[in-house]
């Protein structure tokens, strides 16, 4: 039921309600709180989630002492939710969980906060100015990131605050926020250290080292860094899978380390420095022994010992 539907329903069929000033008023006779309460039910019942958001805002405005009124922010926000509204779905839900004294609903409320900033995290938009009439256009991820940390207050010790830290850390990784990416990784790793997020965790640390390292100058703090997580990694969770991926990625650190010393090696070829070129093969190899670039490094170094 749309609300110029209701709004009609009201002036045809409710003679005891007037409208002043573009205000409903209720005289003592009209219908209760409890009339209203029956609406939204039926109207919940029949998924007519508009008729909810309707009745339920004529609960809270009218009847906001009635205890059918705490819940009708609860029911405004599922009602969003269905509609794929999930901006105004937040905002509903926050009010029944910050304002209501009987929380009913708290985990249903929690998880469905926890599904909005999924949808915002794989790239759900916002509408424009905030109104559901209007096209959505705005990128929601900061907002995703906002929402995973009121999941993660509300609900500390759940399996949705470990799913919200990976989900926020990766959300933070795409806006090329490493720093305080791997800060929410390890803080996932102390509050559930035996769970699986925990070594996926571990897992996607390595992984924006990784990126660091191929996005920024060649910083040897960040290999340590990498190193350093890889050896938790492996005493934490020691007959875990995913430590072959994490080997994998550290060694794709490494050999852009290796990789760069060995065209420094190259350069000093090119331009007659062979001792100085020779000096930078030996560091390739005593550095970065399974790199592709020890490789070629010793191939450099044969050559030139078959030569001489």
């Amino acid at each position: 039921m749309k609300k110029t539907l209701l709004a009609l329903f009201f002036s045809l069929t409710l003679p005891l309600m007037a409208l002043e000033e573009h205000e409903l008023v209720f005289d003592n006779e009209g219908p209760s709180a409890t009339d209203f309460n029956s609406y939204l039910q039926e109207a919940y019942t029949d998924k007519d989630w508009w008729a909810v958001i309707d009745y339920a805002d004529i609960l809270s405005y009218h009847f906001a002492a009635s205890p059918f009124a705490q819940e009708a922010s609860y029911l405004t926000g599922h009602a969003y939710f269905q509609l794929g509204h999930f901006e105004l779905a937040n905002t509903a839900l926050n009010a029944y969980l910050n304002n209501s004294t009987n929380h009913s609903h708290f985990e249903e409320a929690v998880r469905m906060k926890f599904q909005i900033a999924e949808a915002f995290q794989h790239g759900v938009k916002k509408p424009l100015f905030g109104s559901h009439k209007m096209p959505k256009w705005l990128p929601a991820k900061e907002d995703a990131v906002q929402i995973y940390d009121e999941v993660i207050a509300a609900a500390p010790h759940t399996e949705m605050a470990s799913a919200s830290l990976l989900g926020k850390a990766l959300v933070q990784c795409e806006l090329e926020d490493y720093k305080p990416a791997v800060e929410t990784l390890q803080a996932l790793i102390r509050r559930f250290p035996k769970q699986e997020a925990a070594a996926l965790a571990f897992l996607d640390i390595g992984r924006i080292y990784l990126e660091q390292c191929k996005n920024t100058s060649l910083d040897l703090d960040l290999l340590g860094l990498a190193e350093l997580n890889l050896r938790k990694f492996k005493l934490a969770f020691p007959r875990e899978e995913r430590i072959l991926e994490a080997e994998k990625l550290f060694a794709e650190a490494q050999e852009l380390f290796a990789q760069n010393l060995l065209e420094t090696g190259r350069f000093f070829e090119r331009t007659k420095k062979r001792g100085a070129a020779d000096i930078y093969y030996h560091k390739v190899i005593s550095k970065y022994p399974a790199t592709e670039a020890a490789t070629v490094a010793r191939e450099k170094l044969h050559v030139e010992t078959v030569a001489q």
